[in-house]
């Protein structure tokens, strides 16, 4: 036999679960899936309307691409000098643009800067620098990307090694600038699977993200085989629309097929996109709040 006060306990405690559920739903809403959007020069040249722009894109991650390191240690962010002797020297007001990327109401939460690119010799330069100074405080590297830092308030430093492909000072560096405020090292691989599963060993757990290249030179690349060589789980990545006519690379519902597939194959958690060049010269074809929203559906 029920006691008279049962049902009424009964309705009581089904309805704090059930705040407790909604209390907890705006939380849970928030969790978006890992997003990265790589960016050049229009994220250094067109103000604060691009920061805006990817705030309310969706994108979880902003990384800059690309920085490059000259034999002085002399940084350049593409063509443009941004780092010497230690000091920030390029645009005044870039500063305090990237702080506003994670300024609520947004969707970043998280910067990183990239170092090297196909046919540059970034990771040459910086090898040789280490050879001469080593990474101390007073070496130039060290003073260089501690201005960097201080400049760009970056997260993590993205690994787009190309052409060098040597653990050793690569391994030096990435632990000089754990050391300098950069607490997280990730990597775009596009070949060359051994290179990257022995830095990753090396490095351990300072690696927390891979942005697989899906497109031009990976496009053959499965994230399946990368994610069992390097132990971990990759982000892959595609080309938005480029090139004449903005005919070539991948519109946002061939992102989404693509990147739900590549969950079912592989067990993808997120992705990312490149170039936001080439989206803001064909934005009739995809904008990147578009391409961030494809990311996420293709992946949740």
């Amino acid at each position: 036999m029920r006691r008279p006060w049962f049902p009424a306990l009964l309705a009581a405690v089904l309805a704090l679960c059930a705040l407790t559920a909604l209390g907890s739903a705006p939380a849970a809403a928030q969790q978006s899936p890992r997003s990265a959007i790589f960016g050049g020069g229009p994220f250094y040249s067109d103000g604060q309307a691009v920061m805006n722009t990817l705030r309310a894109s969706g994108f979880t991650t902003v990384i800059l691409w690309s920085i490059h390191v000259h034999p002085s240690g002399d940084l350049y962010y593409n063509d443009v000098l941004i780092v010497r002797d230690g000091r920030y020297v390029g645009d005044a007001g870039w500063p305090a643009r990237l702080r506003t990327l994670k300024q609520a109401p947004t969707s970043v939460n998280r910067i990183e800067v990239s170092v090297g690119a196909w046919a540059v010799p970034d990771w040459e330069n910086i090898a040789k620098l280490i050879s001469s100074q080593g990474t101390g405080p007073s070496s130039i590297l060290h003073r260089n990307f501690q201005a960097l830092k201080t400049a760009t308030g970056a997260d993590a430093i993205n690994n787009d090694d190309e052409s060098y492909y040597q653990v050793g000072p690569t391994a030096a560096f990435a632990r000089m600038a754990a050391g300098l405020g950069y607490s997280k090292f990730t990597f775009a691989p596009y070949t060359n699977q051994s290179f990257w599963a022995s830095l990753k060993n090396n490095l351990g757990t300072m690696v927390d993200r891979v942005y697989l290249q899906g497109y031009a030179g990976g496009a053959g690349n499965n994230p399946a085989t990368w994610n069992r060589a390097l132990g971990m789980t990759v982000d892959p990545g595609l080309w938005s629309k480029h090139g004449s006519g903005c005919s070539a690379g991948d519109s946002p519902a061939t992102v989404e097929s693509k990147m739900r597939s590549w969950r079912g194959s592989a067990g993808i958690t997120g992705g990312f996109m490149w170039l936001y060049d080439d989206m803001k010269k064909c934005s009739a074809q995809g904008t990147a709040a578009a391409y961030a929203r494809a990311i996420r559906n293709g992946v949740s």
